[in-house]
C-alpha cells in the first residue's frame, strides 16, 4: 500500500516547489517506491543517486526505446514510432548511431569556439534589459541567449527564432495551462516546427550554409540519408533541448543566489567561482526532475522486485540531494567539491549539450554580474505548473547598473 504523504504526480505540488521533504522520508525509508497513478499502472520511483546512476548505465535492463522516457505511454503505436527517433528515446546501438551524427559539435573543444558569439548574445540581450531596469528574467535575459544560441548552430533565420521558443514551450511545457492554452495546441505546434524544419532543409539545400541543419542533411544512418520525418524529429529536439534546459538552469541559478545574498556577493567578488557556483546551481537547481526507463526483464533493487514492464522514474533532485553522496546536501554552496549531480543525466544518455550549457551559464552569469551593482526581486518568482521542468515562468527583477 502507497503512502497517502507521497504524491509525484499532482502539479500543483511542484508548482509550489520541490517537496523535497517527500524525498527525503523515501531516501531513508523506501528509496525503490511503488507510485500508484490515477492515469497509468504505477511505476517505481527511485529516489537515491546509486540506483539512479545503476539504472541509467543499464539499457539492456532498463529501457528508454520500449516506451520513451515519459511518464504517460504513448498509446498510438504511430506516435510511439515517431518518440522513437528522437535521440533520448533510443538504447544502443542505435543511440549511439543517432548522437553520433552531432556529437562532435557539442565537445568541450567544438564549443569553447562559441563563447564569443555567446558573449555578445548575453551582452545585447542586457543592453535592453538594462534600458528597461525592471524587467521579467525569464522573458528578458534567461531565455534569449540559449534560444539564438541554438538557432544560430542550426542556421535558423532571425526572424523565426522568437516563433520557435513560443512553439517549443509548447511542446515541452504542456503540463501548465498558462503555457499551453488547449490540448491542441501541442500538435499545432509539432506541425508548425516540422514545417519550419523543412522550409530550412529546402534552403539549406538550395544554398548549403556551415551549420548543424546541413551536417543532418549529409548525415548517414546505415548508409542511408536521414528521412524527413528523422530530420524533422532531430531538429525539434534540437532546439527544444537548446534553449530549455539552459534556460530552465539560468532563471533556478540567479532564484537561488538571490536567496543566498552572502553567496551572490562572493561571486561579484570572485568570478572565478562562476565555474563551481553553475554546477552547484545545477545541484540545487536541477532543470529535468525526472525521465522514466521500462523494465525489460525481473530485477531485484534493494528488497523489491521490478517487473518485467514496469515503469521506473529516476528522481534527479533526489539524487541531488543525497546524504550519502552529498554534505549538507540541503545546503547551497557554491565552493562545493567535488558536486557529483546528475543533473545532466548519466551513462549513454549523459546530455548531450552539457558542455554548451555550462559555456552558457558561465557567460551569462559573468556579463550579469559584471554590469550590473544589484538585483533586486520585485515580486516572488511563478513556478512552472509541471513535474517534468523544473522552470520558473516569470520572475520579476529590477537590474541596476554596475
Amino acid at each position: 500500500m502507497g503512502d497517502s504523504r507521497v504524491d509525484l504526480i499532482d502539479q500543483s505540488i511542484w508548482e509550489r516547489g520541490v517537496p523535497y521533504e517527500v524525498f527525503e522520508r523515501l531516501r531513508r525509508s523506501d528509496p525503490v517506491y511503488w507510485h500508484e497513478e490515477p492515469d497509468g499502472p504505477g511505476f517505481w520511483a527511485l529516489t537515491l543517486h546509486e540506483d539512479i546512476r545503476s539504472v541509467s548505465k543499464d539499457p539492456t535492463r532498463f529501457s528508454s526505446y520500449a516506451a520513451g522516457v515519459s511518464r504517460l505511454d504513448v498509446a498510438d503505436p504511430g506516435s510511439l514510432a515517431a518518440y522513437r527517433m528522437i535521440v533520448i528515446a533510443q538504447d544502443p546501438p542505435e543511440h549511439r548511431v543517432t548522437r553520433g551524427l552531432v556529437s562532435t559539435i557539442f565537445t568541450p573543444r567544438a564549443v569553447s569556439a562559441l563563447e564569443s558569439p555567446i558573449r555578445s548574445l548575453a551582452r545585447s540581450a542586457l543592453d535592453l534589459a538594462l534600458e528597461k531596469r525592471e524587467i521579467d528574467f525569464v522573458a528578458d535575459y534567461a531565455s534569449p541567449v540559449p534560444m539564438h544560441t541554438i538557432s544560430e548552430m542550426m542556421g535558423v533565420p532571425q526572424e523565426k527564432r522568437d516563433r520557435l521558443f513560443e512553439l517549443s514551450g509548447g511542446l515541452i511545457d504542456d503540463q501548465d495551462s498558462e503555457v499551453v492554452a488547449s490540448p491542441e495546441f501541442r500538435s499545432l505546434a509539432q506541425i508548425e516546427v516540422f514545417t519550419t524544419a523543412q522550409q530550412l532543409a529546402a534552403r539549406e539545400r538550395e544554398t548549403p550554409g556551415d551549420n548543424l541543419t546541413q551536417l543532418l542533411l549529409a548525415a548517414e544512418m546505415e548508409g542511408r540519408q536521414l528521412t524527413e520525418m528523422e530530420f524533422n524529429t532531430f531538429f525539434m529536439f534540437l532546439i527544444i533541448a537548446g534553449n530549455e534546459t539552459t534556460r530552465t538552469a539560468m532563471s533556478g541559478g540567479l532564484a537561488t543566489l538571490l536567496e543566498h545574498p552572502e553567496q551572490l556577493a562572493a561571486l561579484r567578488n570572485d568570478q572565478s567561482l562562476i565555474p563551481s557556483a553553475v554546477e552547484e546551481m545545477l545541484r540545487f537547481w536541477p532543470p529535468i526532475h525526472h525521465f522514466r526507463r521500462t523494465a525489460m526483464c525481473d530485477v531485484e533493487m534493494r528488497g523489491k522486485t521490478i517487473r518485467k514492464g514496469d515503469k521506473v522514474l529516476m528522481w534527479y533532485p533526489s539524487a541531488n540531494r543525497d546524504e550519502s553522496v552529498f554534505e549538507d546536501p540541503n545546503r547551497f554552496d557554491i565552493y562545493r567539491e567535488p558536486n557529483n549531480h546528475l543533473s545532466f543525466g548519466h551513462g549513454e544518455h549523459f546530455c548531450l549539450g552539457a558542455s554548451l550549457a555550462r559555456l552558457e551559464l558561465r557567460v551569462m552569469f559573468e556579463e550579469l554580474l559584471e554590469r550590473t551593482a544589484e538585483i533586486v526581486p520585485l515580486a516572488p518568482a511563478r513556478r512552472l505548473r509541471s513535474n517534468l521542468i523544473n522552470g520558473i515562468k516569470e520572475m520579476r527583477v529590477e537590474l541596476r547598473p554596475a
